[in-house]
Protein backbone atom coordinates (compact mmCIF):
# COMPACT_ATOMS: atom_id res chain seq x y z
CA UNK A 1 0.00 0.00 0.00
CA UNK A 2 2.80 2.14 0.76
CA UNK A 3 4.35 1.66 -2.46
CA UNK A 4 1.26 2.04 -4.79
CA UNK A 5 1.03 5.50 -2.58
CA UNK A 6 4.44 6.58 -3.32
CA UNK A 7 4.17 5.93 -6.94
CA UNK A 8 0.96 7.86 -7.04
CA UNK A 9 2.52 11.32 -5.85
CA UNK A 10 5.52 10.56 -7.72
CA UNK A 11 3.27 10.03 -10.73
CA UNK A 12 1.31 13.15 -10.17
CA UNK A 13 4.29 15.46 -9.57
CA UNK A 14 5.82 14.17 -12.92
CA UNK A 15 2.67 15.52 -15.02
CA UNK A 16 2.31 18.60 -12.56
CA UNK A 17 5.96 19.41 -14.35
CA UNK A 18 6.26 20.92 -17.53
CA UNK A 19 6.23 24.38 -19.31
CA UNK A 20 4.30 27.49 -16.53
CA UNK A 21 1.81 28.47 -17.70
CA UNK A 22 -0.24 32.23 -16.70
CA UNK A 23 -2.46 31.51 -13.91
CA UNK A 24 -5.69 33.84 -13.29
CA UNK A 25 -4.96 37.76 -12.50
CA UNK A 26 -8.07 39.85 -10.89
CA UNK A 27 -5.76 43.04 -12.15
CA UNK A 28 -8.28 45.40 -14.18
CA UNK A 29 -6.02 44.71 -17.08
CA UNK A 30 -6.80 41.29 -17.65
CA UNK A 31 -9.95 41.40 -18.72
CA UNK A 32 -10.22 39.78 -21.62
CA UNK A 33 -8.99 35.98 -19.16
CA UNK A 34 -11.67 33.36 -18.92
CA UNK A 35 -13.09 31.23 -16.56
CA UNK A 36 -14.70 28.16 -17.60
CA UNK A 37 -16.74 25.79 -15.89
CA UNK A 38 -16.43 21.89 -16.94
CA UNK A 39 -19.50 19.71 -15.89
CA UNK A 40 -17.86 16.30 -15.26
CA UNK A 41 -21.32 14.17 -16.11
CA UNK A 42 -24.57 15.71 -16.24
CA UNK A 43 -25.10 18.79 -13.57
CA UNK A 44 -28.31 20.99 -13.42
CA UNK A 45 -28.01 23.76 -15.78
CA UNK A 46 -29.90 26.33 -13.58
CA UNK A 47 -27.15 25.47 -10.80
CA UNK A 48 -24.62 25.78 -12.60
CA UNK A 49 -25.90 28.92 -14.77
CA UNK A 50 -26.41 30.68 -11.22
CA UNK A 51 -22.63 29.51 -10.14
CA UNK A 52 -21.45 30.90 -13.58
CA UNK A 53 -22.98 34.28 -12.78
CA UNK A 54 -21.97 34.66 -9.62
CA UNK A 55 -18.53 34.04 -10.45
CA UNK A 56 -18.54 36.12 -13.30
CA UNK A 57 -19.54 38.89 -10.97
CA UNK A 58 -17.04 37.77 -7.94
CA UNK A 59 -13.77 37.89 -10.61
CA UNK A 60 -15.05 40.50 -13.27
CA UNK A 61 -13.90 37.97 -15.65
CA UNK A 62 -16.28 35.88 -18.66
CA UNK A 63 -17.41 32.78 -17.17
CA UNK A 64 -18.04 30.07 -20.04
CA UNK A 65 -19.48 26.62 -19.41
CA UNK A 66 -18.76 23.61 -21.44
CA UNK A 67 -20.02 20.90 -22.62
CA UNK A 68 -20.29 17.88 -20.15
CA UNK A 69 -17.65 15.07 -20.52
CA UNK A 70 -17.16 12.34 -18.34
CA UNK A 71 -14.38 11.45 -15.63
CA UNK A 72 -12.22 8.47 -17.21
CA UNK A 73 -13.26 5.39 -15.90
CA UNK A 74 -9.07 4.75 -14.98
CA UNK A 75 -9.73 7.56 -12.17
CA UNK A 76 -12.20 5.85 -10.08
CA UNK A 77 -10.24 3.71 -6.87
CA UNK A 78 -12.54 0.53 -6.12
CA UNK A 79 -11.12 0.61 -2.53
CA UNK A 80 -12.25 3.98 -2.08
CA UNK A 81 -15.30 4.12 -4.10
CA UNK A 82 -14.31 7.20 -5.04
CA UNK A 83 -12.48 9.45 -7.96
CA UNK A 84 -8.58 11.18 -8.19
CA UNK A 85 -9.22 15.07 -7.67
CA UNK A 86 -5.70 15.14 -8.84
CA UNK A 87 -6.36 13.35 -12.15
CA UNK A 88 -8.87 15.20 -12.81
CA UNK A 89 -7.00 17.89 -12.20
CA UNK A 90 -4.39 16.80 -14.75
CA UNK A 91 -7.09 16.44 -17.04
CA UNK A 92 -8.63 19.89 -17.13
CA UNK A 93 -5.10 21.77 -16.85
CA UNK A 94 -4.57 20.52 -20.85
CA UNK A 95 -7.95 22.47 -21.37
CA UNK A 96 -6.44 25.85 -20.59
CA UNK A 97 -4.59 28.44 -22.81
CA UNK A 98 -3.75 32.11 -23.30
CA UNK A 99 -8.01 32.74 -22.72
CA UNK A 100 -8.94 30.78 -21.09
CA UNK A 101 -7.43 31.09 -17.80
CA UNK A 102 -9.03 28.82 -15.24
CA UNK A 103 -10.57 25.39 -15.48
CA UNK A 104 -13.26 24.62 -12.56
CA UNK A 105 -14.39 20.97 -13.23
CA UNK A 106 -17.77 20.19 -11.17
CA UNK A 107 -19.04 16.75 -10.25
CA UNK A 108 -21.64 15.01 -8.27
CA UNK A 109 -19.46 12.47 -8.05
CA UNK A 110 -17.26 11.98 -4.40
CA UNK A 111 -13.83 12.97 -4.72
CA UNK A 112 -10.32 11.84 -2.96
CA UNK A 113 -6.92 13.27 -2.86
CA UNK A 114 -3.44 11.80 -1.59
CA UNK A 115 -2.04 14.30 1.71
CA UNK A 116 1.72 13.92 2.19
CA UNK A 117 2.86 13.74 5.45
CA UNK A 118 6.14 13.65 7.25
CA UNK A 119 6.78 10.00 7.53
CA UNK A 120 4.51 9.34 4.15
CA UNK A 121 0.86 9.42 2.63
CA UNK A 122 -2.41 8.73 2.59
CA UNK A 123 -6.07 9.32 0.98
CA UNK A 124 -7.98 11.83 1.97
CA UNK A 125 -11.61 11.36 1.34
CA UNK A 126 -13.21 13.86 3.19
CA UNK A 127 -12.80 17.07 0.78
CA UNK A 128 -15.49 19.05 -0.99
CA UNK A 129 -12.75 19.62 -3.92
CA UNK A 130 -9.51 21.03 -5.01
CA UNK A 131 -6.97 22.99 -6.14
CA UNK A 132 -3.02 23.76 -6.39
CA UNK A 133 -1.72 26.51 -5.22
CA UNK A 134 -0.18 27.92 -7.73
CA UNK A 135 -2.73 26.21 -10.53
CA UNK A 136 -4.72 27.06 -13.52
CA UNK A 137 -7.71 24.39 -12.44
CA UNK A 138 -9.45 22.82 -9.80
CA UNK A 139 -12.20 20.49 -9.26
CA UNK A 140 -15.01 20.79 -6.94
CA UNK A 141 -17.54 17.83 -5.60
CA UNK A 142 -20.60 18.24 -4.29
CA UNK A 143 -21.44 14.66 -3.25
CA UNK A 144 -20.68 15.59 0.37
CA UNK A 145 -23.41 19.02 0.84
CA UNK A 146 -26.35 16.68 1.75
CA UNK A 147 -29.53 17.27 -0.08
CA UNK A 148 -29.27 17.31 -3.65
CA UNK A 149 -30.23 21.14 -4.63
CA UNK A 150 -30.82 22.16 -1.36
CA UNK A 151 -31.47 25.62 -0.29
CA UNK A 152 -27.78 26.05 0.33
CA UNK A 153 -26.75 24.54 -2.48
CA UNK A 154 -25.66 27.33 -4.79
CA UNK A 155 -23.91 29.30 -1.51
CA UNK A 156 -21.62 25.94 -1.01
CA UNK A 157 -20.78 25.01 -4.50
CA UNK A 158 -19.83 29.13 -4.90
CA UNK A 159 -18.11 28.79 -2.33
CA UNK A 160 -15.84 25.99 -2.37
CA UNK A 161 -15.16 27.37 -6.23
CA UNK A 162 -13.90 30.52 -4.70
CA UNK A 163 -11.75 28.31 -1.96
CA UNK A 164 -10.20 26.34 -4.73
CA UNK A 165 -9.68 29.06 -7.27
CA UNK A 166 -7.98 31.15 -4.50
CA UNK A 167 -5.36 28.42 -3.95
CA UNK A 168 -4.40 28.17 -7.58
CA UNK A 169 -4.29 32.18 -7.36
CA UNK A 170 -1.68 31.45 -4.46
CA UNK A 171 -3.54 31.69 -1.21
CA UNK A 172 -3.11 29.72 1.64
CA UNK A 173 -5.76 28.83 3.76
CA UNK A 174 -6.53 31.56 6.27
CA UNK A 175 -7.35 32.16 10.11
CA UNK A 176 -10.18 34.20 9.79
CA UNK A 177 -13.23 32.01 10.44
CA UNK A 178 -15.35 33.77 8.02
CA UNK A 179 -13.34 34.12 5.06
CA UNK A 180 -14.10 31.82 1.76
CA UNK A 181 -9.96 30.78 2.84
CA UNK A 182 -10.68 29.47 5.69
CA UNK A 183 -9.65 25.61 6.44
CA UNK A 184 -13.12 25.50 8.12
CA UNK A 185 -14.55 25.63 5.15
CA UNK A 186 -14.22 21.80 5.07
CA UNK A 187 -17.40 21.28 7.42
CA UNK A 188 -20.54 22.31 6.12
CA UNK A 189 -21.40 24.06 9.40
CA UNK A 190 -18.76 26.41 8.23
CA UNK A 191 -19.65 26.55 5.00
CA UNK A 192 -22.80 27.28 5.54
CA UNK A 193 -21.41 30.74 7.47
CA UNK A 194 -18.82 31.69 4.87
CA UNK A 195 -19.41 35.04 3.63
CA UNK A 196 -17.64 34.14 -0.18
CA UNK A 197 -15.40 36.88 0.37
CA UNK A 198 -11.87 36.75 0.77
CA UNK A 199 -11.13 38.70 4.00
CA UNK A 200 -8.68 42.19 4.08
CA UNK A 201 -5.43 39.94 4.67
CA UNK A 202 -5.97 37.80 1.81
CA UNK A 203 -6.90 40.56 -0.23
CA UNK A 204 -3.94 42.17 0.48
CA UNK A 205 -1.54 39.05 -0.83
CA UNK A 206 -3.65 38.89 -3.94
CA UNK A 207 -2.39 42.76 -4.83
CA UNK A 208 1.29 42.21 -3.56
Amino acid sequence: MKLLLLLTVVLATLLGCGKSRPVLSLNSDKQNQIISIQPLGEFDEQIIDSVAKELSHFFNKKVLVLKPIEIPKTFFLPILNQYSADSIIQLLSRLQNDTIIEIVGVTHNPVFTIKTVTNGAYYNEKIFGLGYQPGNSCVVSDFKFGIPNGPNHVHRLKTVIIHEIGHNIGLPHCKEEKCVMSENNGSLSMLDKSESEYCAKCNKILKQ
